[in-house]
């Protein structure tokens, strides 16, 4: 039987080796108990007897196998049971050890009381049952606090050595006076018990070694399991900074956009300018498709929406659709009657086709990003939008003539009624940061320049 404090299942994170020495130890205290009784029993009913000390030895001797068999079999399939309840009224129910019991349970008291007194029995009928007291003794060690299994398993050694010199079925008191000892009775039984002891305690250490290992093993579970939920978190929070600046880029800059071209037009309509109401209209319809199709483009794979042809021409359309956007302000924005934008590309045509898309999107929401803010927020007159691919990187200038800010104070503010959100740098550097890339800002009363550069080798940050 295990001891009460060895788990019910073997743990998965032991060796295989202390699994094998365990279970063939167990079962070779079973494989004993049953040989030696059983060997006892036949030796008894083969010696000269009464008829009735045969009967009283088979059925001891059934009683014996019996009662081991079903404190085995029970603690095998159950666990061993803390009290008589769960003995009696809980036959389907599962009774794992409890390690916080700092005593032998009653029930594998009695169940160990009833073996060693039906042993008793059995040598006061026979002497050939003392050896049946090794795997008593192994019970013993097994269940019992170590130095209480120690002392009983020295008491049943006594017990091994007197009876069968003393006791009924043995020589007699006179006779082992009259002619002494054979030095066998004694040294049998003790080196015996010294054996069970040294493998007991062996076997001890094994158990304690195979729980150590399972509650390493248990911690490694919950660290990983304690990995895996941070992963998954820093996960999902990646991927709302990754969404929020797709949505700030593309469909929140379009929508700021018609917001500021509508009210245009609403002043154009006020002051009886129709012609300029309905140039205005036709650019908020134009912008709210272009973002309806960027949404559809969106939505479709929730990842970066892709550039629809090269990003030389993506960037040639941005400029024009911005400088006719911030036209249609008129009067409502000072300089934007009069705004120009300006696109610039230095290198090839089929070097700009070939940049790593993640590069060719990167770039497009910067300048996308940028261009919302010159429009939004620095009343310039002028921008210049410039794209220079070199051997080892790509370089985005975006230039303004506006009047300028201070950087510090832009990436700090917070989200306003105005529109002004705070998030447009951060999210341009989280961006180009992304991909190992860098950003350049100056700002003063005589503009804004910014310079975003991209390896061409890409090396991500994770």
């Amino acid at each position: 039987m295990r001891s009460k404090r060895e788990p019910k299942t073997l743990p998965t994170g032991q060796s295989v080796q202390t699994v094998t020495v365990l279970m063939v130890l167990r079962i070779s205290l079973h494989v004993m108990f049953a040989f030696l009784v059983l060997f006892g029993t036949v030796a008894a009913l083969l010696s000269e007897a009464p008829a009735t000390k045969h009967t009283a030895v088979a059925v001891l001797s059934l009683a014996l196998g019996g009662i081991y068999l079903w404190g085995t079999i029970f603690e095998n399939r159950l666990g061993l049971p803390s009290n008589l309840h769960q003995v009696f009224s809980r036959a389907k129910a599962s009774a794992p050890y409890r390690p916080e019991q700092t005593g032998t349970p009653l029930p594998v008291a009695l169940w160990l009381g009833c073996i060693t007194l039906l042993w008793l029995v059995l040598m006061l009928l026979s002497s050939s049952f003392t050896w049946v007291v090794f795997p008593i003794m192994f019970l013993y060690l097994h269940l019992l606090r170590p130095v209480r299994s120690v002392l009983a398993t020295l008491l049943l050694c006594c017990l091994a050595v007197a009876l069968p010199l003393v006791g009924p079925a043995g020589f007699g008191l006179s006779a082992v006076l009259h002619d002494g000892v054979a030095p066998g009775y004694l040294i049998g039984p003790t080196l015996g018990a010294l054996l069970a002891i040294v493998i007991s305690f062996t076997y001890r250490a094994l158990r304690e070694d195979a729980a150590h290992q399972y509650r390493l093993a248990e911690r490694l579970r919950a660290v990983q399991a304690q990995l895996v939920q941070q992963q998954y978190s820093a996960g999902k929070v990646e991927e709302r900074e990754r969404l929020a600046r797709e949505i700030h880029d593309t469909l929140a800059q379009g929508l700021s956009s018609i917001v500021l071209v509508s009210r245009a037009a609403e002043r154009s309509l006020q002051e009886g300018d129709r012609a300029r109401a309905s140039e205005q209209l036709s650019i908020i319809s134009a912008s709210a498709s272009e973002n309806l199709a960027e949404a559809r483009r969106f939505i479709k794979d929730l990842s970066s929406p892709a550039l629809d042809d090269s990003l030389v021409s993506a960037l040639q359309r941005l400029a024009t659709t911005t400088a006719e956007s911030r036209r249609a302000l008129g009067k409502s924005q000072p300089g934007a009657e009069h705004f120009v934008c300006t696109f610039t590309f230095e290198g090839s045509e089929d070097a700009a086709r070939q940049l790593p898309p993640q590069v060719a999107a990167a770039v497009m929401r910067c300048a996308q990003g940028a261009l919302a803010n010159v429009v939004a927020h620095s009343q310039a007159t002028r921008s210049a939008l410039t794209l220079t691919l070199w051997p080892e990187k790509v370089t985005l200038d975006v230039l303004d003539n506006g009047r300028g800010f201070y950087p510090g104070a832009a990436e700090s503010r917070t989200p306003s009624t105005e529109g002004h959100t705070g998030f447009g740098l951060t999210a341009m550097h989280n961006r180009v940061q992304a991909l190992g890339g860098s950003l350049e800002l100056e700002s003063g009363t005589g503009g804004t320049a910014l310079t975003v550069s991209f390896p061409l080798h890409l090396q991500e940050k994770a």
